[in-house]
């Protein structure tokens, strides 16, 4: 027994215990991994020891790192272990993990050997390094015009990444071919890259000219322009690249076939990146294809294997100073949390995506500003919820980047835009979504996300119809049903159809792993009785009771204080814990309460 100064750590079950002594072992402040480390086990298993440390309030979040809520319990956990036992596991735990900032919730990573040579660029990529890995990710379809500044550098990492190809005269002119692409508006970005290809065909330029171009036609809604490039950059580029660039075209072009709903096409150009950057022991590159394949997981509706393997990304990526393809890894991973109904744990991944790119506007993506609006709208009114959109992202809706990438975007926003009474927004988005549908683009994947969305816009069975038969990507065509569903039951329905459309919604969001969409519906066939949901088998239990006697005193606490209107932030300043910690109660106090939302929270203890 410890000290009756620390009663929380008497309670502890024996994995808690040996959790937090080991921890202690290594500081006042650590991370998963290190503690995985110096018990030899993954951290995978670790995480209910973790979930029960933190409910106790033993350990909180400390920034990208845990540490131990009392200085006290800290010292009392250490001393416990005999000082020869000490020496001996602490040296199992290398210095390099002693400074790891990596997110405590994900899978992770083999770290680089040091005597490994990794071929990417510098592990803290400049200006010009990102731009250009952005460039080729398909992130940018150029970039914005170049400070002067940002033009010599970029300039410099070009002469020197050509000059390994051809004299240095020569790498210089090509790199003055390649900043040229960066200085101009989207027309004349478009001019110079067809000029480009017409007088250099063999040239590395000709490959970075015909991605420029593709990604230029793509942004602008014309996708079989896109993808010719697209394909056209990948042959150009066949050994004519610098070798840090090589995995690159394949990887652009499998993103772009993945939003067009080509997961096997996506999935082929993918894996080849993959295999030549593992070939090429390009760390950074591996990095990249696994947030491209998790993307194509996500498509497919396989979450699981998507949260894996962006959780592995993040790591890796946390290793090599990437904090670009580290943000893109949490903010797709924060929409899965959404899908789960895991809001709390949405809202901090969001926020360390945030982080990642604190001070580095040029390196801001799309998938954060997506995730940060979607996160944001589930503690927010859906009139605030617009004003945050409008006000802090509003190229998302004017723009096709977002529905490019979302088939589902358009029909969230439409629902979005109808709760605020935003007729705007809602036609906004019909009218982004309409222009990637039209006959001349290289497939109609896009028609059925126009159809939902403007079924939705219109209140029209008949295109809702459409678009469930339509929808390549299973969430949206989930989303679809249910909208459908809805939409007859407001008409007032009755009849099989309604029941149809809903039992198929749920069932779809079921096989994704969507279970806070899933559970929506299910309550809604619930409401409507057992002629649209099946009867409960007579084994089995009805659904356990929700009590507020199953919240910890903590938990108790931070509901009474969220229900009264605090934010997160508020509540963290009033009790003295960080926001990490009370987002992390947030999520244990709607998983007991099977409930979704604040305002839920707030009816419930009124």
């Amino acid at each position: 027994m410890l000290s009756h100064a620390h009663p929380e750590l008497d309670e502890l079950s024996a994995g808690a215990r040996q959790f937090v002594q080991a921890a202690a072992l290594i500081g006042e402040e650590f991370t998963l991994q290190e503690v995985a480390q110096l018990q030899s086990v993954t951290t995978l298993s670790l995480l209910p020891s973790l979930d029960e440390v933190l409910a106790a309030g033993v350990v909180e979040f400390a920034g990208d790192r845990l540490a131990f809520a009392s200085a006290e319990a800290h010292r009392a956990l250490q001393e416990q272990v005999p000082s020869r036992v000490r020496h001996v596991l602490l040296h199992s735990v290398s210095p390099s993990h002693r400074h790891e900032a990596a997110d405590p919730a994900v899978p992770a990573v083999p770290a680089v050997p040091e005597e490994e040579p990794v071929i990417s660029p510098d592990n803290s990529p400049g200006a010009a390094e990102e731009l250009l890995s952005g460039l080729f990710r398909a992130e940018s379809a150029a970039g914005e015009r170049l400070s002067s500044s940002a033009e010599k550098e970029l300039h410099t990492a070009l002469t020197r990444q050509l000059s390994g190809l051809t004299d240095v005269a020569a790498a210089g002119n090509e790199a003055d071919l390649v900043v040229g692409l960066f200085k101009d508006d989207a027309r004349g970005r478009k001019d110079r890259a067809r000029e480009i290809l017409r007088a250099h065909r063999a040239a590395p330029v000709s490959a970075i000219a015909a991605i420029v171009l593709s990604n230029l036609e793509w942004a602008a809604g014309s996708l079989d322009e896109g993808l010719h490039w697209g394909r056209e950059a990948l042959r150009l580029a066949n050994g004519a690249l610098p070798v840090t660039w090589r995995p690159y075209p394949s990887l652009a072009l499998g993103a772009k076939l993945n939003q067009l709903g080509r997961f096997c096409e996506s999935a082929t150009e993918i894996g080849r990146a993959r295999a030549l950057a593992e070939r090429l022991r390009h760390h950074r590159a591996i990095a990249d294809s696994m947030i491209a394949n998790g993307r194509v997981l996500m498509g497919r509706g396989h979450m699981a294997q998507a949260e894996a393997e962006l959780g592995s990304s993040v790591s890796l990526a946390h290793r090599l100073g990437d904090s670009t393809t580290a943000s893109h890894g949490l903010a797709l991973m924060s929409l899965i949390s959404l899908a789960r109904g895991e809001n709390g744990r949405a809202a901090d991944q969001v926020w360390r995506a945030g982080t990642e790119l604190a001070g580095r506007p040029r390196a801001a993506l799309v998938a954060h500003q997506w995730a940060d609006v979607r996160v944001s709208a589930e503690h927010a009114d859906p009139r605030n919820a617009v004003k945050l959109l409008v006000g802090r992202y509003p190229e998302l809706v004017t723009e096709p980047s977002l529905f490019l990438r979302d088939h589902a975007a358009a029909a969230w926003l439409v629902r979005l835009a109808r709760r605020a009474a935003d007729t705007s927004l809602a036609a906004s988005a019909v009218r982004a979504v309409e222009r990637l549908a039209q006959p001349s683009a290289a497939d109609p994947a896009y028609t059925a996300a126009a159809l939902h969305a403007w079924a939705l816009l219109h209140d029209n069975v008949e295109a809702l119809e459409c678009a469930v038969r339509q929808h390549r990507y299973p969430f949206a065509a989930a989303a679809a049903d249910e909208d459908l569903g809805m939409l007859l039951m407001r008409r007032g329905g009755r009849d099989a159809s309604v029941g149809k459309h809903l039992r198929a919604a749920r069932d779809r969001y079921r096989s994704i792993g969507a279970s806070a969409a899933a559970g929506r519906v299910e309550s809604v066939l619930r409401e409507l009785g057992t002629g649209f949901f099946p009867p409960r088998s007579s084994h089995q239990a009805p659904p356990a009771a929700v009590s507020l006697d199953d919240l910890t005193e903590a938990e108790l606490r931070i509901a009474h204080l969220v229900a009264g209107g605090m934010t997160n932030r508020q509540v963290a300043t009033r009790l003295g814990r960080s926001p990490h910690t009370v987002n992390y109660h947030l999520r244990q106090i709607f998983r007991k309460l099977n409930i979704g939302s604040r305002v839920e929270l707030a009816r419930l203890l009124d």
